[in-house]
């Protein structure tokens, strides 16, 4: 599912004309990283107490960008 969200994400993006594509998320999320990277996106930043949990406190956002 996450696979084909992304890609229908990227897909409207590009017909809209956008140029590029940024999201967050947070570190502690290896299987999202990996998709992301998978269609191409790259980190560009990291903000160590980017997100406040209430269960797990703060914790790393990673930035991410795609040119479209």
């Amino acid at each position: 599912i996450g696979s084909a969200l992304t890609a229908a994400c990227i897909e409207c993006a590009r017909i809209a004309g956008y140029k590029q594509l940024e999201l967050q998320c947070v570190a502690q999320n290896p299987k999202a990283l990996s998709l992301y990277r998978r269609f191409g996106f790259v980190e560009f930043g990291r903000n160590p107490m980017g997100f406040n949990s209430r269960i797990s406190g703060y914790q790393e956002l990673v930035y991410m960008r795609l040119e479209l």
